[in-house]
């Protein structure tokens, strides 16, 4: 298995994660962009509670990345309102909260068929 980068914004409770992830507890968003540059290993990026300007930032870089992305809201989304992150992400997971986090963990750590 991998590692993943799982960047959580500091505003929210830290969750418990496997061996297989790396936690990054980000205050601002340039700390969540130079953690997302400075490496190369798949991520799940939280993005409940950060500002819609901000998403566009964190879009820009995830486009110029070669490892996938998960964006992961713990809150439930309708799938419609708009998001820069989901459209260049692998994927997205909303309302399951903390096992969200887990489960994206387990895609993007598992074999690569």
């Amino acid at each position: 298995m991998s590692a993943v980068l799982v960047l959580v914004p500091r505003s929210l409770a830290a969750p418990a994660l496997p061996e297989s992830a790396a936690l990054v507890h980000f205050h601002t968003v340039v700390d969540a962009v130079v953690a997302l540059r400075a490496s190369e290993a798949p991520a799940i990026l939280v993005t409940d509670g950060l500002d819609p300007e901000d998403l566009d930032s964190l879009a820009a870089v995830l486009r110029g990345r070669a490892a996938p992305c998960l964006e992961v809201r713990l809150a439930a989304w309708d799938g419609e309102t708009h998001s820069p992150v989901s459209g260049v992400s692998r994927g997205v997971l909303s309302g399951f909260r903390e096992a969200g986090i887990r489960r994206g963990i387990e895609f993007l750590a598992g074999p690569r068929a």
